[in-house]
């Protein structure tokens, strides 16, 4: 299927897809690679305009008020500033990735560093991730302004590019959306715009690519995850949507897509309902665990239990926290954990194997993978467009878009 710039101003279905820098872990022992949405449009993009994705340069101050830019072969830019600043042998390793594509920005990030965190505990490979991942979205801004509809995250701290243009599939006008989420100091994604979540400035440039309510494919993670993982043999998409509440002629159409490409694939419908006060029980849970090692510690007097007790609160907010930190807890209860508008959308997850976390511990999206995410996208576009008025019907009806806004505190 050949993807190239369209005539028209606005799609008639859509794809999206995004990145939380930094967003490597979450709740239960969760592990991810979670750029694998946008790699996938920018895969999208590049195929569409054929710009240059190469990183041209990385340019680094040192020193606490140091700073990360990263610049691509067509002109894109990305500028990040880790909180506690960088050091010379953090910038030497953020330089090898000169002349790499940028597509991936998790695996280059993990091929310099070895491996990081969110919530804080690694910042500047999280600023680096976040340079690279603006600045490979950038470069279409740069260089086709007219065609891509573009601007920052508005929530406060973060500094995310958020990009689209319309796509011709073959025909078909396909409104296609890629979305940074990260934070400007390096400690982790805020996620409230996620997914195809209409808010903000996101929510207005969605609207000029007339995809609020269009039926959307949303494209996540290659993620290890013990509920889905431990019955897997191999690496293995997983299509998820609530019946009612995403959209099942979407969620259908890349689970027909998956099998038409004979690539290993499970539908779930009943993973994705909304959960009234789930976020926040999730929150309390992890906070009760910090305050009772808080008390521990308070009264700990031996070297190898303070170190102990402080150990286990580094693993809790390195992992757990990213569970609960990277959305917001009302918000959670109408867009679920993916960012997902509801009735509009169905959400592609790639699951690995319990025996690749043994191995690898850190998903991450090799070419292969990006090349697959592509191909299952294009082919869920055209099932999709077969069913097209029914998936419509059913976003018509069950979109909420409008009480978004008010949920999301800017604080």
């Amino acid at each position: 299927m050949k993807v190239s710039l369209s005539r028209e101003k606005k799609g008639i279905l859509a794809v999206a897809g995004h990145v939380g820098c930094g967003h490597c872990h979450g709740h239960g022992n969760q592990a991810q690679d979670d750029s694998a949405g946008l790699a996938t449009v920018l895969k999208l993009f590049q195929e569409a305009t054929d710009v240059s994705l190469i990183i041209k340069d990385i340019r680094i101050k040192t020193g606490l008020n140091g700073y990360i830019e990263v610049e691509t072969e067509d002109g894109g830019y990305g500028k990040s500033v880790p909180r506690r600043g960088i050091t010379p042998n953090e910038a030497r390793l953020a330089k090898t990735l000169i002349g790499r594509k940028a597509f991936c920005s998790q695996t280059l990030v993990l091929e310099a560093f070895g491996r990081f965190y969110g919530q804080g505990i690694s910042e500047t490979p999280v600023s680096l991730q976040t340079a690279i991942s603006n600045a490979a979205l950038d470069t279409f801004v740069k260089c086709y302004p007219s065609e891509f509809k573009f601007g920052y995250e508005d929530l406060d701290g973060s500094c995310g590019l958020i990009a689209g243009a319309v796509l011709d599939f073959d025909g078909i006008p396909v409104s296609v959306l890629g979305t940074v989420n990260a934070s400007i100091n390096g400690i982790g994604p805020n996620e409230d715009m996620e997914g195809n979540s209409a808010i903000g400035k996101k929510g207005e440039i969605m609207a000029e690519l007339g995809m609020v309510t269009l039926p959307t494919v949303v494209i996540e993670a290659k993620v290890h995850n013990e509920l889905f993982s431990k019955v897997l043999n191999e690496g293995t998409f997983l299509v998820k949507a609530d019946k009612q509440q995403d959209n099942p002629f979407v969620a259908h159409s890349i689970f027909n897509a998956a099998n038409d490409l004979n690539f290993p694939v499970i539908i779930r419908e009943d993973v994705m309902a909304r959960v009234p006060g789930g976020m926040e029980k999730q929150t309390r849970e992890l906070a009760n665990k910090i305050v009772c090692l808080g008390e521990n510690l308070k009264n700990a007097q031996f070297s190898q239990e303070k170190l102990n007790i402080l150990a286990e609160l580094a693993l809790l907010i390195s992992q757990d926290g990213g569970g609960i930190s990277f959305m917001s807890n009302k918000l959670h209860e109408i867009i679920g954990g993916a960012g997902t508008l509801q009735g509009t959308s169905a959400v592609i997850n790639y699951c690995v194997p319990s025996e690749y976390y043994k191995e690898y511990l850190i998903p991450f999206i090799t070419e292969d993978d990006l090349q697959k995410y592509v191909m299952l996208t294009k082919q869920a576009v055209k099932e999709l467009f077969k069913v097209l008025p029914d998936a419509v019907e059913h976003a018509q009806k069950h979109c909420c878009s409008s009480s978004l806004e008010d949920l999301v505190l800017k604080s």
